[in-house]
């Protein structure tokens, strides 16, 4: 049950829960308008209570239009809450649950509008630290507003809020995991020029402020069909040809001989006979140029990629985390697999992830996960060498597993660790817990 609130708002119905924090729809009395009331769970310690206030009231100072607009953040009862605008109770998350993808006008005006809105928060030196799908209220009719401010942190640079706002958006449209397919391969008239924007921001080469000015500068006008009428003039030309072609049948049935395949002339010799002595040789021609045979092009090769190790990075946990089955993920047997610990609450409410780091040499090009539990959640770190806390670590790429194998596209980092790093596990009969059978990196 959430903690005791101000008389002025009474709760209406439970949402569901945002990684550690209750949602309630609820309806503020005093001004008569629906809102929404987050509550950081009782289970949650004094600071983490205190983060959750300092980010929400922080991104209370920025007003935007595609920005869920704060009312109010305050303690009560050994809890916290907020009270923030009622966006309709439905995130781009849901939609993208639903099959529903958006139309390439909507998808522009609102994904420049969210990038706007997120270099407003940089400007203001705030970092939301974990957009994802559900951090957008995206209602039909209504504009997309960047939301689900308090959050445990799982970035902590405004690069990486870029890079994840950019893959949310990627995979709005795709379906698919971030980098996987271009968004212009799979949606028919989509300019490649958002593929380029979208690629740029989550190889975190431009900000949150150039990403919004790309896409809002791309041009889209939609496909029209030209609308066919029935004219009576259509009519005379055809007339025409059919007259025509009478003409012609009637003047070839005229000219033509009474032998129905005529001889041809006595001076037209073959081209070729055998010769009396049997041989089935043609005789030669008249030289001609010898023909150079094409010399063979040598396409260039990759480096070779070489995994030299993989072992789990747990270092928010005890360390182990099924440590003696790592290698079954570099195994190149898809029947061998490594699983999680089983936990019996959701892993945001413990610690911000788990991972298995891949020392690698080379520069891979993509890296495929073959087995994955559907509906992991999980994030594609890299640093030149073996970082202490996930906060070192460059964000690459994210995304939620489907049934089928993901394959991410990877921006070129020459050597160095890829860590997947687990933020949210699928809930089982007996807890939550991911399985994953193969991690392979390609040239």
């Amino acid at each position: 049950m959430p903690p005791p609130l101000p008389a002025r708002y009474r709760l209406e119905m439970r949402l569901g829960r945002d990684q550690d924090v209750e949602e309630w729809l609820a309806t503020d009395l005093t001004l008569d308008r629906p809102v929404l009331v987050r509550v950081v769970g009782p289970e949650a310690d004094p600071h983490r209570q205190e983060r959750f206030l300092g980010k929400v009231r922080s991104a209370a100072r920025v007003s935007h239009i595609h920005l869920a607009e704060v009312y109010g953040a305050e303690s009560a009862e050994g809890s916290a809450y907020s009270v923030t605008e009622w966006t309709g109770g439905i995130t781009l998350a849901n939609r993208m649950a639903a099959g529903e993808t958006p139309s390439i006008p909507e998808f522009l005006s609102n994904a420049a509008g969210l990038a706007d809105g997120l270099a407003a928060l940089h400007e203001q030196g705030i970092v939301h630290g974990a957009i994802d799908a559900g951090a957008v209220g995206y209602a039909g009719g209504h504009p997309a507003k960047l939301g689900a401010f308090g959050r445990s942190s799982l970035t902590w640079s405004a690069v990486a809020d870029v890079q994840a706002l950019a893959a949310a958006l990627e995979t709005a449209l795709t379906g698919r995991p971030a980098g996987e397919l271009a968004p212009s391969q799979v949606i028919d008239a989509l300019p490649p020029t958002v593929d380029e924007a979208l690629r740029q921001a989550q190889q975190g080469r431009i900000n949150a402020l150039r990403l919004a000015e790309l896409i809002r500068s791309i041009p889209y006008a939609p496909p029209r069909r030209a609308e066919v009428r029935w004219s009576w003039k259509w009519l005379i030309p055809a007339l025409a040809l059919a007259a025509a072609a009478a003409l012609l049948l009637y003047l070839g049935s005229l000219l033509q001989p009474e032998s129905d395949s005529p001889a041809l002339p006595e001076t037209v010799a073959p081209l070729w006979e055998p010769p009396a002595d049997g041989s089935e040789e043609p005789p030669p021609g008249p030289e001609s140029p010898p023909v150079a045979a094409p010399l063979p092009v040598a396409s260039p090769q990759a480096a070779p990629v070489e995994m030299r190790q993989a072992l789990i990075y747990d270092p928010l946990g005890d360390g182990s985390e099924n440590s003696s089955r790592v290698g079954a993920l570099v195994d190149e047997d898809p029947t061998t697999s490594w699983r999680t610990e089983r936990y019996y609450d959701p892993l945001p409410l413990l610690k911000d992830g788990v991972g298995v780091a891949f020392e690698v040499t080379g520069t891979p090009q993509r890296m495929e996960l073959v087995g994955m539990s559907e509906g992991t959640a999980f994030q594609i770190l890299w640093s030149p060498r073996l970082a202490e806390t996930p906060r070192q670590w460059e964000l690459v790429a994210g995304g939620r597993s489907f049934p089928e194998d993901a394959v991410i596209q990877l921006p070129p980092r020459p050597d160095g660790v890829w860590l997947l790093w687990l933020i949210e596990l699928p809930v089982t009969e007996q807890g939550y817990q991911a399985q994953l059978a193969e991690v392979r990196f390609r040239s």
